[in-house]
């Protein structure tokens, strides 16, 4: 059977979104939302749309980063100025460590963020309320932020083009993405408990 035959109707939707400024937009608002209060992180959207069409997956990983960035500056400026943005799924103990590590690193405590398991709005969050510089913040949630976004875009865009002849199976690839996100949350937020 041919690769055409084989492929996911799903997919073929998928990779028409991820190429057009839709997902571009999608991938900008879900790391811009995610870093005020959604709690699912831009690698989610990722992982659907750079496996369906991996040659997009550059152009939306920069765009969720960029807009994870964004959301975080404003996230800052928000808690700066005294309001309390939503952010489900997070725990007093994550806030703890934060203070610690934003108090012990100022705003490049932000650096612990990717590898932490704590989201990153409650590093702005923090950031903001000790008024630790917007500009140093940001620079720094770039570096740790971004950089781990631009990785996770650009390897499951590897991916998505080493796995083209299994494009009929994308939908059991979609559900196991899910289920696995969905399965480290909860370990992650039960373990900062």
């Amino acid at each position: 059977m041919s690769d055409v035959l084989a492929d996911s109707a799903l997919r073929k939707r998928a990779a028409r979104l991820a190429r057009s400024p839709y997902g571009t937009a999608l991938a900008a608002g879900w790391g811009f939302a995610e870093a005020l209060s959604w709690p699912v992180l831009p690698e989610v959207a990722l992982a659907a749309l750079c496996v369906a069409d991996p040659w997009s997956g550059p152009r939306l990983a920069a765009s969720a980063a960029v807009g994870s960035v964004a959301g975080g500056a404003v996230a800052y400026g928000l808690a700066r100025s005294g309001v309390d943005v939503p952010a489900p799924l997070t725990t007093a103990r994550m806030r703890a460590t934060v203070a610690e590590q934003m108090a012990a690193e100022g705003a490049k405590g932000v650096r612990h963020q990717p590898l932490a398991g704590i989201p990153y709005k409650v590093y702005a969050a923090r950031a903001g309320r000790e008024r630790l510089g917007a500009a140093a913040f940001t620079a720094a949630s770039a570096r740790a932020r971004g950089t781990r976004i631009l990785g996770a875009g650009l390897a499951l865009s590897a991916f998505g083009a080493a796995a083209r002849g299994q494009r009929h199976r994308y939908p059991v690839y979609l559900a196991a993405v899910g289920t696995g996100f969905a399965g480290a949350l909860t370990l992650i937020v039960r373990g900062w408990r």
